[in-house]
């Protein structure tokens, strides 16, 4: 289903943690979403914010995004309220492949790269027939999110804080490093900062696949801008830069070279 234009009513929000809310909406279009895909929100101006889907229910069109405030178009967003309409392009990009069902999965979320993964990892749990494991890190103890979601649904996340306010102090290397000592071929599903991202690559090369969800500034959304742009791993292609918002923004750790 290609993507639309959609005006939702938030059916529900919820203040997650300081200076994270998460909204939830529902479209028949959004059946088709896929974990990894965002949604295209008009904020105040003219201006949008892509915000990947955290929940998506393919029976019902449910959705959710979950988000950080950290300028005037996430503030003007975080101040809506149910019943108030969100004018959204999506679902848009390209989101996750369902993971091996015979291979360990390793989900690996920083901050707001957190939400996806776990749209992920409810959407194909019960497929994996090995197991997996979530880490979740963060700054502090305040900006870890969805951590109770995931032990609701049977999973025990591995937390790490730069401060060491919450779980393992330090980042999410030391935690996938001994992972992967245990589970070489496993695979790899990340999504947060880009230099995590840059550092999760480096580990798990030689390894099994690695999946990586990119954050980046965007702005039309659909590939005609090019403000998204990454550089290409192989710099003979042509073009020699990927499209975050269309060509991703997953992507498989050897298509896109991260400075």
């Amino acid at each position: 289903m290609p993507p639309a234009r959609m005006v939702v009513c938030i059916e529900r929000r919820e203040v997650v943690a300081r200076d994270h809310v998460e909204l939830y909406f529902r479209h028949p279009a959004l059946t088709a979403a896929v974990p990894g895909q965002f949604a295209h929100i008009l904020t105040e101006g003219t201006l949008r914010r892509p915000l990947s889907f955290s929940r998506l229910d393919p029976a019902s069109g449910l959705a959710a995004v979950l988000f950080r405030v950290v300028g005037r178009g996430t503030a003007w967003l975080a101040a809506r309220r149910e019943g108030e309409p969100l004018d959204l392009l999506g679902p848009l990009g390209r989101g996750f492949p369902p993971p091996e069902p015979d291979r360990p999965w390793c989900l690996v979320g920083g901050g707001v790269g957190i939400p996806p993964l776990f749209a992920a990892w409810a959407r194909w749990k019960a497929s994996l027939r090995a197991p997996i494991t979530v880490i979740a890190g963060a700054r502090t103890r305040e900006a870890v999110v969805m951590v109770e979601d995931f032990r609701a649904g049977g999973a025990e996340p591995w937390v790490t804080t730069d401060d060491g306010s919450l779980g393992e102090a330090g980042t999410v290397l030391g935690p996938l490093r001994r992972w992967l000592a245990s589970h070489p071929q496993g695979q790899v599903y990340a999504c947060g900062p880009t230099p995590m991202l840059a550092a999760v690559a480096a580990a798990v090369q030689g390894h099994g696949p690695c999946y990586l969800g990119l954050e980046q500034r965007m702005g039309c959304g659909v590939g005609a801008c090019l403000a998204c742009v990454v550089p290409a791993a192989d710099r003979a292609t042509w073009p020699p830069w990927r499209r975050v918002c269309c060509d991703g923004p997953v992507f498989l750790a050897e298509e896109v070279r991260l400075e």
